[in-house]
């Protein structure tokens, strides 16, 4: 362990979950590339072949933190795309994602700060594919311009506002992303 750093052990957390955590508090204070596993394991106070146990690579550890995250976009962004969308399930995706990234607001941190995990290989496609996917459904399959313009900044003004300030009162911040994205869509 670092001297003056205490073990990251949340209480109940499972050794996995533990490691899952400190790697994620390490990443968003250091980044991706300039976190090691020796670091993690020494903050966990525990032996880097314990930390192999459950992590083969520093690759698994990222791809844990951040393939949920994608996974539940990905669900989300299965519904019907823009053109067959009414108002109400336009305001019903918004709400899954936006619920999606204030719950996941830590790694959603990560994605929007860190380019290195942004254009990690095991994440950088998988990433894009949300993306998409997420475009597709907000905008269809042939938007014209300004529906691209209006939905890249949705997307950005969401991501920007929840994660600085979905910590203080993420009920508040829920329903101000959702009323502005749903008025900027609508125009």
């Amino acid at each position: 362990m670092v001297a003056g750093e205490e073990a990251v052990q949340p209480a109940g957390a499972s050794r996995r979950e533990q490691i899952l955590a400190c790697a994620l508090e390490l990443f968003r204070k250091q980044g991706y590339d300039r976190t090691s596993l020796r670091e993690i394991s020494e903050r966990l106070g525990i032996s880097k072949s314990g930390l192999y146990h459950h992590f083969e690579a520093k690759d698994d550890l990222i791809t844990s933190l951040v393939g949920p995250v994608l996974d539940r976009v990905q669900g989300i962004a299965t519904s019907p795309p823009a053109p067959t969308a009414t108002y109400d399930d336009l305001k019903a995706f918004l709400a899954a994602f936006i619920d999606t990234f204030i719950d996941n607001c830590e790694v959603l941190s990560l994605l929007a700060s860190d380019v290195g995990v942004r254009n990690h290989a095991r994440v950088s496609q998988r990433l894009t594919a949300a993306n998409d996917a997420i475009y597709l459904h907000l905008i269809g399959p042939d938007p014209d311009l300004a529906a691209k313009v209006r939905a890249s900044q949705v997307l950005i003004g969401l991501q920007g506002a929840i994660v600085r300030y979905a910590v203080g009162d993420p009920a508040v911040v829920r329903d101000v992303c959702l009323e502005t994205a749903l008025a900027a869509l609508s125009s």
